[in-house]
């Protein structure tokens, strides 16, 4: 990961508003409580630590729901100093993070919760007033600590990615804050107990850890089975069309490095994955007419054709926006989704159409009779950014070609066309 000046100077300005926090108002951590402040460090590190690796990418953990029971139950201080502690160790350990990162997620992940904990007494919450938890503040700590903390990683990410830094932060509020949110209920639970009972009510979070864990894993099964249904598909479909076996992972694989570059949440990517996985599954009733070569012919009739039919295959399965990208794949002057430029199925299919283009230009794929050079593919590419390629797009995937990430040869020359992209 390569920084600029900027990323740096950032990084360390996060890190530099965390340690002036904590000297200013150290004296305002809750040391009379030392015993609980512990024990919260604690639950947060082997929360932090139980993580669960994501097949998509990522992991998850329950930790969130220690960080908002430290908004209800703690000043702000010291929800800051519980949290970043925590969640440092916690996360290092089986993570093996740098030092500069460990300080940052620190420091980030305690700005956030010092500001979410503001935020919740500002609104009417806190232990003075007898802990009633009105619901406005109940729900505005969490929110705050989830906006902020999204908000400053997405200003690191848009820098070190040059990506748009409102689209960045807005991807990661999308992907994080609805499962967030349905931690508060179990926070409020556990901060009431804590309060109205005893403080060793927290240690019922301990015990639930290893369902939650479960429970997490039984999701990320699921997804796999879900991943296992299209990928059989796939097979199905190159079975019925040789010459494009790999065709579909290899679009797939090109879609997703696009979609990372552009800042989309893994959310927003697995669907645009599984939509390219499914691009050409709308191909299995013409084998016959390309094996006799008779669509070459009907180039224009055919693909169209196609997309529709892909499209009703994936409606079959229980995420609609993976239909729309299939219908919509083959972008044109009349093949764009009308009135939707900014929503997942108009990006989604734009980034599918630009990879499978890429793709069958290189490898001399329906509807071309043979290969063409990677130079070529770069000048088509940009010549058509804007016109059939959405803008965006074209400037991702150049850029990844520039950083030799993707397997196309003349990688080198993208930096040129990525000067070039940028002015077209």
């Amino acid at each position: 990961m390569r920084f600029s000046g900027f990323a740096v100077l950032y990084v360390l300005s996060v890190i530099a508003a965390f340690g002036l926090l904590l000297v200013i108002l150290a004296s305002q951590i809750s040391w009379h409580q030392l015993p609980q402040v512990l024990l919260f460090i604690l639950l947060i590190i082997v929360a932090s630590y139980m993580i669960v690796e994501d097949p998509a990418g990522g992991t998850l953990s329950s930790a969130s729901t220690l960080f908002y029971v430290a908004i209800y139950v703690f000043n702000p201080i010291t929800a800051l100093f519980v949290v970043a502690l925590g969640y440092a160790i916690g996360n290092t350990l089986p993570r093996n993070w740098v030092a500069w990162r460990v300080f940052f997620n620190a420091a980030q992940m305690g700005i956030s919760a010092f500001l979410g904990a503001q935020a919740y007494r500002v609104l009417g919450g806190g232990i003075s007033a007898g802990f009633g938890l009105p619901i406005l503040a109940a729900v505005a700590g969490p929110v705050t600590h989830q906006i902020i903390n999204n908000l400053l990683v997405a200003v690191l990410v848009s820098q070190v990615r040059r990506l748009p830094l409102v689209r960045t932060w807005l991807s990661f509020v999308h992907e994080f804050v609805w499962s967030n949110l349905l931690s508060i209920p179990t926070a409020v639970l556990i901060a009431l107990l804590y309060i109205r009972v005893h403080p060793a009510f927290i240690l019922f979070f301990l015990a639930s850890l290893p369902f939650q864990r479960w429970a997490t894993r039984i999701f990320l099964q699921a997804r796999g089975t879900y991943m296992r249904v299209i990928e059989s598909l796939v097979r199905a479909t190159e079975l019925s069309l040789p010459g494009m076996k790999g065709h579909a992972r290899r679009v797939a694989d090109l879609s997703v490095a696009v979609a990372r570059e552009i800042g989309l949440s893994d959310r927003d990517t697995d669907l645009v994955e599984f939509a390219a996985l499914l691009h050409d599954v709308g191909m299995i009733g013409f084998d016959d007419m390309l094996s006799s070569g008779e669509a070459y012919t009907e180039v224009a009739s055919l693909l169209g054709k196609h997309a529709v039919i892909g499209a009703e295959i994936a409606a079959e399965l229980p995420r609609p926006e993976v239909s729309e990208i299939v219908r919509y794949h083959h972008r044109g002057s009349s093949t764009q989704p009308v009135g939707r430029r900014h929503s997942l199925a108009y990006l989604g299919s734009g980034i599918v159409a630009l990879a499978e283009e890429v793709d069958s230009r290189t490898f001399g794929l329906f509807p071309y009779r043979e290969r063409c050079s990677p130079r070529a593919v770069l000048e088509y590419v940009v010549r058509h950014r804007g016109i059939v390629f959405d803008a965006a797009v074209v400037d991702a995937f150049l850029r990844i070609v520039s950083r030799g990430e993707l397997s196309l040869s003349g990688a080198a020359d993208a930096a040129g066309f990525l000067q070039l992209g940028s002015k077209a």
